[in-house]
């Protein structure tokens, strides 16, 4: 992996910048979904607890940029998700050592409590919006996983999401998009020695899955959300990975960003999901999400997507045995939770000519969001390899539903 000197230069000044904190402010973000461009054209009111009600993605949303990239405080759930592999890199940029990779994971979460601004003479300290963060870097080298988390209420300060634009923050970690979609994100936990410090720049075009950017996950009306992905991001900045003194390691890759909102999302009978973001060594992008019923099968609104290498094809596949077979080829035991996880698979599209096995790259990779979604899942970096063992890809999987179900939280 190399750069040019154009991009090598804007890493230069992207941490320069990060590294004088002029560009990064706050952070947030608590359990997952809501949103919507805050006009009725995603969906007409849901039944709420108060005059105000909640909006649901009922059609496909008629997004406007830059405003959809940013919160939508209508719809009760919604999340900004990054995750990367990263190697560090010498001064002229290029990769000094791909044994040494580092995966992460930067993810805020909006949470609504309440629906609207609020009656006249409310209290102004009653939390109507909550913001969570987690942050995870994966140490491959050193096969550990170093993770923090972050709960604030939307107000005063401490968190807040941006309507008009990609701002969001709890405390001082923050995601945020500048001019030409150059994205920037600053999280540091200082006791567990946690941080990124990355500039990302998408390298192809927005990708709207599903109908539009319609996501839908069940039968009844509003089992759906909004569902936007950049699927390549070139990275570039510094990751520590623990330890209070542990040394900043300059380095590069690529990234994944989804942004996701909704209300009333998952289907009454899915109890977790299983998700895959892949990019495939040929220029292809896959994500797959697999809806699980209480029985392990998959539901009938399990789904993926395709992208083609020129970036502009996009393929909705559903998640069927004619269309795409995942199947877990081992498992493991958290020594944490207890919960038994699937560990590796086999991915097969068979219309688009895929067949590869899907490997973990650091087989203890679940994070205890307690302190803040309230939710325990797994989230790891992962090796794509085809038949013959050959190296074909790599992203990110998230296994969720496993150590407690998600039924009812979305």
């Amino acid at each position: 992996m190399s750069r040019t000197s154009s991009d090598t230069a804007l890493c230069q000044r992207a941490a320069r910048l990060v590294g004088s904190g002029v560009v990064l402010v706050l952070l947030g973000a608590v359990l997952l979904h809501a949103a919507g461009s805050g006009q009725p054209s995603s969906g007409q009111p849901a039944a709420g607890d108060e005059a105000a009600s909640w909006q649901e993605v009922l059609d496909p949303p008629k997004l406007v940029f830059p405003r959809d990239h940013g919160s939508h405080p209508a719809f009760r759930t919604e999340w900004w998700y990054v995750t990367g592999l990263v190697a560090p890199v010498r001064p002229d940029g290029a990769v000094a050592d791909q044994s040494r990779r580092l995966g992460f994971q930067i993810t805020f979460f909006r949470r609504g409590v309440a629906p609207g601004p609020g009656s006249e003479g409310a209290s102004p300290l009653r939390a109507r919006q909550i913001m969570a963060a987690h942050l995870a870097v994966a140490d491959l080298a050193g096969q550990r996983l170093v993770q923090a988390e972050r709960l604030r209420r939307i107000g005063g300060g401490l968190a807040g999401a941006e309507e008009q634009d990609l701002e969001v923050w709890v405390d001082d970690w923050t995601l945020r998009r500048r001019k030409g979609d150059l994205l920037e994100v600053h999280a540091v936990d200082g006791p567990r020695g946690a941080g990124l410090e990355l500039t990302l720049r998408p390298t192809r075009r927005l990708v709207r899955h599903g109908d539009g950017g319609l996501s839908r996950k069940g039968a009844e009306a509003g089992n759906a959300s909004v569902y936007l992905s950049w699927t390549r991001l070139e990275v570039c900045g510094r990751v520590r990975a623990g330890g209070q003194d542990g040394p900043w390691v300059e380095v590069a890759g690529t990234a994944w960003l989804d942004h996701e909102w909704g209300t009333s999302q998952l289907g009454r009978d899915v109890i977790g999901w299983d998700w895959l973001s892949l990019r495939l060594d040929d220029g292809r992008d896959l994500m797959v999400y697999l809806l699980r019923r209480a029985d392990g099968t998959p539901g009938p609104y399990s789904s993926g997507t395709l992208v083609a290498p020129d970036g502009d094809t996009v393929h909705t596949v559903r998640l069927a045995p004619e269309q795409i077979v995942l199947e877990p080829t081992g498992h493991w035991t958290s020594p944490a939770s207890g919960a038994l996880y699937p560990s590796g698979w086999s991915l097969r599209v068979p219309a688009h000519g895929i067949e590869l096995t899907v490997h973990p790259l650091l087989a203890d990779a679940e994070l205890d969001g307690r302190g803040s979604t309230g939710v325990i899942y797994w989230e790891g970096p992962v090796e794509a390899r085809t038949a013959g063992g050959l190296r074909a890809g790599e992203g990110y999987v998230e296994l969720t539903g496993y150590a407690g179900t998600l039924g009812g939280r979305l």
